[in-house]
């Protein structure tokens, strides 16, 4: 049996990333207050920590392979600042032990891990991310497998920036799809086997801007936007993988609602052969649904970000089991972003209430989100 994954991800210009002059220190139009937003009274703490990954732990059978996703991953602004002060791996430090609970962990990486390049031109200054290439060690420390390159944040410093992130990566043990130092390398699938097992991994960007299209001779990322390439890209991916699974970047900043172009490519995506969609740029959750006995999250959210809202800030790790009859032990443990932009594991009535709006937005979808403590269990209706 063959699997495909299929991720996108994306910011629109102006949105965002407006606080990005505050986060400096500087003035600016954001509050720097919120630069700093606490995590809610009712955090984890590792007992927490332990407990959200037990009940996350879905026994899963020998014929299945378990994976983790989790949303955009900015390493620069208040990311990068910590790194600087406490070492690469501390935004991710506090709910490592639950992503590194998984065959397969999967992120999307929002921007380039690199001290070189020039900034792009033609996108405003706050919108233009780069992160140290220490980052790396959080992804390594976290038992994170492979990341979605495939964003509007890729080619923020240029083909050096690129350069210097793949080769991070690949340092690493880090595979990567969705973008490249040509279109081939971009459009390549990611191969991971696990288990005896072999997934391709594809990550697609519909929010792109024109000068980050790759050539036969120059860097690039992944275009989601013409859907045919896209699920020939698929097809061919299932020839070659027992699974597959998709990264799109896609959807409206701050939307709640997959829309109906959402709906289409990713069900789309799903006909040709993808197994999951894991998905991101809205910077807030959006529901999950089942579609053919697979699954589709319209929008992971933010994981290390210093959003500038308060539901920017929440979000939640997906696990799955991928299997012969589909995709099954669909759980999310909830999670807020607080100090630093970086995500703690929730219990209490802040576990309850990002849970809750999970449910409330994938209700409409057909997908029933069972509370359990400060988990969910995650099934269609």
């Amino acid at each position: 049996m063959l699997a495909v994954i299929v991720v996108l991800g994306g910011v629109a210009a102006g949105g965002a990333y407006a606080w990005r002059a505050v986060a400096a220190g500087a003035t600016g139009t954001f509050p720097a207050r919120l630069l700093a937003v606490n995590t809610p009274t009712s955090t984890a703490d590792s007992a927490a920590v332990a407990k959200a990954a037990a009940a996350a732990a879905v026994p899963a059978r020998e014929d299945t392979i378990t994976v983790i996703g989790i949303g955009d991953l900015l390493f620069d602004l208040a990311a990068g600042r910590l790194i600087a002060a406490q070492g690469g791996a501390a935004p991710l430090a506090k709910v490592a032990p639950i992503l590194a609970n998984a065959d397969l962990t999967i992120a999307n990486l929002e921007g380039p891990l690199s001290t070189r390049g020039t900034k792009v031109s033609g996108k405003p200054d706050n919108l233009i991310f780069e992160g140290p290439p220490k980052a790396v060690e959080s992804l390594t420390s976290a038992g994170i497998d492979v990341v979605a390159l495939a964003n509007n944040h890729a080619m923020d410093y240029g083909a050096p920036a690129v350069e210097d992130t793949l080769g991070t990566l690949d340092a690493a043990g880090i595979a990567h799809a969705g973008a490249g130092m040509d279109r081939a390398d971009a459009w390549k699938p990611a191969i991971i086997e696990r288990k005896g097992r072999t997934i391709a991994f594809l990550s697609f960007t519909q929010r792109i801007p024109s000068y980050f299209l790759p050539t036969a001779t120059t860097p690039g990322v992944a275009s989601g936007k013409d859907m045919k390439a896209v699920t020939a890209a698929i097809r061919s991916a299932r020839a070659q993988a027992d699974y597959v699974i998709v990264s799109f970047h896609w959807g409206v900043e701050q939307s709640y609602d997959a829309n109906a172009g959402q709906k289409r490519d990713g069900r789309a995506a799903i006909d040709a052969g993808a197994d999951m969609v894991l998905s991101h740029h809205p910077h807030v959750m959006q529901g999950i649904e089942f579609y053919k006995g697979k699954l589709i999250a319209y929008s992971l959210g933010n994981f290390i970000f210093p959003y500038k809202t308060v539901e920017g800030r929440k979000s939640f790790i997906l696990k799955a089991s991928l299997g012969p009859h589909g995709v099954s032990g669909v759980t999310a443990v909830p999670v807020y972003l607080g100090e630093w932009g970086r995500p703690v594991v929730q219990t209490g009535g802040s576990a309850a209430g990002i849970l809750g709006k999970l449910k409330a937005i994938s209700a409409p979808m057909g997908t029933s989100v069972i509370i359990e403590g400060d988990t969910a269990r995650v099934v269609p209706k």
